[in-house]
């Protein structure tokens, strides 16, 4: 759905695979990341990223019902710019990366 609409997608399974891609990466505009992972956390990958990158767009999904305003009172130290409740819709992940970072238009 993402290559779909013009963007170029790097998926990974491995958060520390993807720390590493994303801190190396000059392009990546955007991470969407569960907040349960093994090995590090979704919090923990982007603190890591945004030290990196500080203009990286967040999309973070979870199973556990949480709110913006109640996320930057909790963790603000964890700048997230979406979150989505699992389960979800893709349409609903499509809006949430479209909110943090618009398609390309084609030319």
């Amino acid at each position: 759905m993402l290559e779909q609409s013009g963007r170029i997608v790097h998926g990974f399974t491995d958060p520390e695979k993807a720390l590493n891609h994303a801190t190396d990466c000059k392009e990546c505009g955007i991470i969407v990341s569960d907040v349960r992972m093994p090995i590090m956390s979704g919090f923990q990958l982007v603190r890591a990223v945004k030290k990196v990158h500080p203009e990286i767009k967040v999309v973070l999904m979870t199973a556990f019902e949480i709110q913006q305003k109640e996320w930057q009172k909790t963790l603000p130290s964890t700048e997230v710019d979406q979150f989505l409740t699992k389960p979800f819709k893709i349409a609903e992940l499509a809006e949430a990366i479209e909110k943090c970072a618009p398609a390309p238009v084609a030319q």
